[in-house]
């Protein structure tokens, strides 16, 4: 005999099935998940602080003297109570250390003696005393600056002692096809190589734009306009470069900015090595003159031989 149909019966019988069939496909999605990547939250605040960490570092280089918390955080915007926490973690691991009156902080000996075996002439005393004769001298701002890919970088920096003067932190980045110092770097390099850095720029400008380069916001004008110069025209500033043994830009890239630089010799094997003096456009200019004779003047004195070439009157 049939059973009676019960239609509330007949609702949860269904209702029961559309549970199961959901656990099962619960259950699939579950095993074919793959695992859960690492909160991106968590990256992000590792890598911030390790950038945080390296960005000390460099302030601390082209200041040159003890620095407080409070000043850190109002110079490179960070937040007070994390990078109180990151100083601290930096003085424990012995990268950092209380200046006498124990409210600044400085840099050891071990951060001097980090990366001094990748490229010697860095870390020669003698460079350093020539950029401090320098700065004394002309009172501009006095750079170091290497080749990295598609751009620059200052690796050191003595700051300028004019009430008028440029800031070029360390770590400041330049796109190598547009810059002054980039322009003098090249110039040290072969033929092939500089058509090499010409299409990898083009390239990274095509495909991403000036996020591909990613210069410093000092380079006001190239970020608001970039443009990446023909190879033809790049290599004939090149030609003239290597011809007087010096580069020289006013308001190229930055807004009322110049430099002059000239390489420095390198040991075989060594990347490119580039001394700028930089200031404000029309200052450079002026003293245009006076910098390349205190450049080769204190560069003899230290036995440092600078490509500089001068004409009979003592003028480019």
């Amino acid at each position: 005999m049939n059973e009676a149909f019960d239609p509330v019966v007949a609702v949860c019988k269904i209702r029961a099935r559309k549970r199961l069939i959901a656990d099962a496909i619960q259950r699939i999605i579950f095993v074919m998940k793959p695992a859960a990547p690492r909160p991106r939250k968590a990256a992000d605040i590792s890598v911030k602080s390790s950038m945080r960490t390296l960005e000390i570092l460099e302030y601390c280089d082209s200041v040159q003297r003890a620095v407080t918390v409070s000043e850190i955080v109002e110079r490179l915007g960070y937040p007070q109570s994390s990078t109180s926490v990151l100083v601290q973690s930096m003085v424990n691991a012995g990268y950092l250390t209380h200046d006498i009156n124990r409210r600044g902080v400085l840099p050891t000996g071990r951060v001097a003696m980090l990366g001094r075996w990748t490229q010697p002439a860095i870390a020669r005393p003698d460079l350093k005393r020539l950029m401090q004769s320098l700065g004394r001298i002309t009172g501009q701002t006095i750079v170091l600056g290497v080749p990295f890919n598609i751009f620059i970088r200052y690796i050191d920096a003595v700051p300028g002692r004019l009430a008028m003067r440029l800031e070029l932190p360390v770590g400041t980045r330049l796109p190598i096809l547009a810059s002054g110092m980039g322009a003098l770097l090249l110039a040290q390099m072969e033929d092939e190589e500089i058509a090499d850095a010409h299409r990898r720029t083009t390239e990274a400008f095509s495909q991403f734009g000036p996020d591909g380069i990613r210069a410093s916001e000092i380079a006001d004008l190239w970020n608001e306009n970039p443009e990446i110069p023909p190879l033809a025209t790049l290599m004939k500033e090149i030609d003239a470069i290597r011809a007087r043994g010096y580069a020289m830009t006013a308001d190229g890239i930055a807004l009322g900015a110049g430099i002059i630089c000239t390489a420095l010799p390198t040991n075989h094997g060594e990347q490119p090595l580039g001394l700028g003096v930089a200031g404000l456009s029309a200052m450079i200019e002026r003293d245009r003159d006076m910098i390349l004779d205190a450049i080769i003047e204190e560069g003899r004195k230290l036995d440092i031989a600078v490509a500089i070439k001068r004409g009979p009157q003592g003028r480019t």
